[in-house]
């Protein structure tokens, strides 16, 4: 009986925080003293049931813990953002009893340890899903929509404002705006990537065409450095002569984006 209810312990301290963490990241806000709200609102659950009380006490008591992991866990500045951590917190509990019901109509009761398992499948997925989602928003944003134009040539492409971007041409002394092949090509046509990637083409083909020794851009030593008449961020602010660099270092699979803009010109 002991084993049983240190089991029952232990279960309900892992499910609630996983609740708390995941709420904290529905919040956006760090969880203080979580541990101690998962503790109280486990040594809740485990008594609970040895009281034969109605589904009116339970749902009552459920509410109190909602709000006891609410005041302990989460800074309450006035009602409205009570209100929504509270409902967050409810939506996440409501989370894991959905997962752990869900399976439960196909197999019947589970034993708690499996129940456990599920909440950890629950709170694993749900935590990808919302850190995904987190890089999503952040990615947007800091995005801006390019115009760059040279010649005759106008190419329209989302560019990503990175902060760690602060590349300087050596030459002109002006800031780097990073692009992709895919970019530079429509640019440039007669240049294909190989040539491009070896640095085996004429760069008085490009315009103002030099190499800039890099130290943090892939594995390669130096870009090819270039210039193109004008830049124009979201129909507003227009640069001209623009330093551009073609980047073989894949930033568009991590931002989403083929222009890597430079944290100076914001």
């Amino acid at each position: 009986m002991v084993v049983e209810i240190e089991l029952a312990l232990f279960i309900n301290l892992c499910l609630n925080s996983f609740i708390i963490k995941l709420s904290s990241l529905f919040l956006r806000e760090n969880a203080r003293m979580w541990f101690l709200s998962s503790l109280l609102a486990s040594i809740i659950a485990v008594i609970l049931p040895l009281f034969n009380l109605t589904v009116i006490f339970k749902v009552i008591i459920a509410v109190c813990t909602c709000n006891i992991i609410t005041v302990i866990s989460f800074t309450i500045k006035n009602v409205k953002k009570f209100v929504i951590t509270f409902t967050t917190i409810l939506f996440v509990t409501f989370l894991f009893g959905g997962g752990c019901y869900a399976v439960e109509s196909m197999f019947g009761a589970l034993p708690l340890i499996y129940i456990c398992l599920i909440g950890t499948v629950v709170f694993v997925v749900t935590k990808i899903i919302l850190n995904y989602q987190k890089k999503k928003d952040m990615i947007a944003k800091y995005t801006y929509n390019v115009i760059l134009k040279d010649g005759d040539k106008t190419i329209y492409e989302e560019g990503y404002l990175d902060s760690g971007n602060i590349l300087y041409d050596n030459i002109t002394k002006k800031p780097i705006i990073l692009v992709t092949f895919e970019v530079f090509n429509r640019l440039y046509q007669n240049i294909n990537y190989i040539n491009a990637l070896t640095k085996n083409f004429d760069k008085s083909l490009v315009k103002d065409g030099h190499f800039v020794k890099i130290n943090s851009i892939g594995s390669g030593t130096s870009i090819l450095v270039f210039t193109v008449d004008e830049m124009v961020l979201n129909s507003e602010r227009s640069f001209k002569n623009v330093a551009i660099g073609l980047s073989f270092s894949s930033f568009d699979k991590s931002f989403g984006k083929k222009v890597l803009l430079n944290s100076s010109l914001i």
